[in-house]
């Protein structure tokens, strides 16, 4: 019985010493470690890299326009129209903006000037007929006199002096508007508007809601926060600094 016992052990033994050296020849076999690192990965073709986002792009629209088939009509009506509004680039939005405030503000303050008058002649091709307009433009130099009476018994309520209100909205009402229209500090120029148009409201309008000012704060709001759009020279400045 115990001869039989230690043949087995040596049996057993030599099977564990056969199976290491099998693993050993294996492990020799094997070749070698694939490197991950990032120098040796191999990176797509710019033309492979196209093509699939091309097939991804084709993919997504397909899945769109499944999406879009199930929905309702008028649903997908509405969203058409809502992605419609938003392709309107706001450079076009800002620019009437800021020529609608400009021209109100600068309306204004020329009467209440007096100074250099530049005369200004625009001529306009209309329908095979040339059309042309002449205005003219004042340069500030003075107050008017008009403007100070104006500020003393019109508007007494205003928490500043009445011929420094006279002269500082006078004065603004010129400049502003200018750089406005021109897109030149244009939220700094929206902004002095928009204390203009505030004290207004504030001081001068019985009912500031049943009042045009209301809708001029509201736009000049929508310049200060947004900015003035690409059309401006703002961002050509910014362009030119690289910022």
């Amino acid at each position: 019985m115990s001869k039989a016992n230690a043949q087995m052990m040596a049996d057993r033994a030599a099977g564990a010493a056969a199976m290491e050296r099998l693993a050993d020849r294996l492990t020799a076999m094997a070749p070698a470690p694939l490197d991950l690192s990032a120098s040796h990965i191999v990176r797509q073709s710019p033309a492979v890299a196209a093509g699939l986002s091309a097939s991804a792009a084709i993919a997504r629209r397909a899945h769109e326009r499944a999406r879009r088939s199930q929905r309702p009509l008028l649903v997908n009506l509405v969203e058409s129209f809502v992605s419609a509004c938003a392709s309107l680039p706001y450079a076009a939005v800002a620019f009437v903006l800021r020529l609608m405030m400009a021209r109100v503000f600068f309306l204004d303050g020329q009467t209440r000037i007096d100074g250099i008058r530049l005369p200004v002649n625009v001529a306009e091709l209309t329908n095979y007929y040339l059309v042309g307009w002449n205005f003219s433009v004042t340069v500030p130099t003075q107050v008017r006199p008009e403007t100070f009476s104006a500020f003393a018994t019109q508007y007494p309520l205003v928490p500043v002096p009445s011929a420094i209100a006279a002269y500082l909205v006078s004065y603004a009402e010129f400049i502003l508007p200018i750089m406005l229209a021109i897109g030149l500090g244009t939220r700094f120029a929206a902004l002095g508007l928009l204390v203009i148009t505030a004290m207004i409201l504030a001081f001068v309008a019985p009912d500031p809601l049943a009042t045009a000012q209301i809708y001029w704060a509201a736009i000049l709001l929508v310049l200060v926060s947004q900015g003035p759009g690409a059309a401006s020279l703002d961002r050509l400045i910014r362009r030119f600094v690289g910022r």
